[in-house]
């Protein structure tokens, strides 16, 4: 183990950190619910003389707050300035989120419900991260901190969110599944569809040569794709359906929704272009007509090995004594909007596992991990 780590993580406080996460898990926050979680971390952050701002994006989307701005001033000018990120939404749970610590994992005693650790546990590292730095008086660059809200509805709190403010251009999120090592430096650009089908209505035991099925035409178009992964870049959807309005009545609606993602551009292009005509001549050749919506959902990225946030992350990595593990992801984040709008950051494993799910965890261990790499990165220059 790297000496450095050991300096770092002998700052950490474990008690403290450990039971910090527990009090954010037991916050429920699902997405557009997010005030009493932003209202929890702007009390420490405020206690720790860090300025905070909360933006109106709220009103925006629903939700009954803003996502949260921090500025932690340093004092070595010659550093350039870093922002660290973590979203403050959960999906939606069932029942409460009874927090336990069994065989050195965090998990939830309600078996019926998810953990919420995503993100969760990179909130509690970053927290304690700035409070040792403060506690220990420990010289950095200008640090931002952005906690956003309502990231899995369709990372809405980052869209909305100006960064006009945030001076850093590199930045590091902690929201990757697996043990603390893995980087995440290229992510999709992501379509989603809205297609109806439209036929025409009539009594099914009548006269049902009258009717166009909206249901067998959508069906028809299904069966000739083949939704699923085409390549190591590229994957598309048919994620739900809904059509008819009663079982004596041929369907004359039917509502499709769907996505496409590929780590490339031309790639997202062709497979959009190839399910749009599909649904059209599916339509076509039942007597009906195909309405396709197609919505650019997030642009995609990748960064370079020579970019300066890829440097930081793997030295702060190599400092600790772990190997970088660089990898591309098949799932959006907030960090697509931002490099998107011209910043420079990567996604980083924080230490949870099987997310969204009743089987959710977090080792002890990649918690403290965690809260250690944020102090290597604030502390790192390249």
């Amino acid at each position: 183990m790297h000496k450095k780590e050991n300096i770092f993580m002998g700052m950490i406080n474990k008690q403290r950190l450990l039971a910090r996460f527990i009090e954010l898990l037991k916050i429920k926050s699902p997405s557009r619910n997010e005030k009493e979680i932003i209202q929890y971390i702007s009390k420490i952050l405020k206690k720790l003389e860090i300025d905070t701002k909360i933006d109106g994006t709220g009103t925006k989307l629903g939700s009954n707050t803003g996502n949260l701005t921090c500025y932690l001033k340093g004092d070595l000018k010659n550093r350039l300035p870093i922002f660290l990120g973590a979203h403050v939404d959960t999906v939606c749970l069932e029942g409460d989120i009874i927090p336990e610590v069994k065989n050195k994992r965090i998990v939830n005693e309600n078996k019926n419900c998810i953990l919420g650790g995503d993100d969760k546990v990179a909130i509690a590292a970053i927290l304690e991260a700035l409070q040792v730095i403060k506690e220990k008086k420990i010289r950095t660059g200008d640090i931002y901190i952005l906690f956003t809200i309502a990231e899995e509805v369709g990372v809405l709190g980052a869209r909305h969110l100006d960064l006009k403010d945030i001076k850093a251009k590199y930045g590091f999120f902690f929201d990757g599944e697996g043990d603390v090592g893995t980087i995440f430096n290229e992510a999709p650009y992501h379509n989603n569809f809205n297609i109806t089908i439209t036929g025409r209505a009539a009594h099914s035991g009548i006269e049902p040569e009258r009717g166009i099925n909206s249901i067998k035409a959508a069906s028809d178009a299904i069966a000739a794709l083949n939704p699923g992964r085409v390549d190591s870049q590229t994957t598309y959807n048919i994620g739900l359906i809904n059509g008819g309005s009663a079982v004596n009545i041929v369907p004359e609606k039917t509502n499709i929704t769907a996505e496409a993602r590929s780590l490339k551009l031309d790639k997202l292009d062709k497979i959009s272009g190839y399910i749009k005509e599909t649904f059209s001549i599916a339509a076509q050749k039942n007597g009906a007509k195909a309405d396709i919506k197609i919505k650019r959902e997030y642009d995609g990225f990748k960064i370079d090995d020579g970019e300066i946030s890829m440097q930081i992350a793997k030295k702060a990595l190599m400092n600790m004594g772990i190997t970088p593990r660089v990898v591309s992801t098949g799932g959006g984040s907030d960090i697509n909007i931002f490099n998107a709008k011209g910043k420079m950051a990567v996604n980083l494993s924080a230490g949870m596992e099987n997310v969204h799910t009743n089987k959710e965890y977090v080792k002890v261990s990649q918690l403290e991990r965690l809260a250690t790499l944020i102090l290597e990165i604030c502390n790192t220059e390249v």
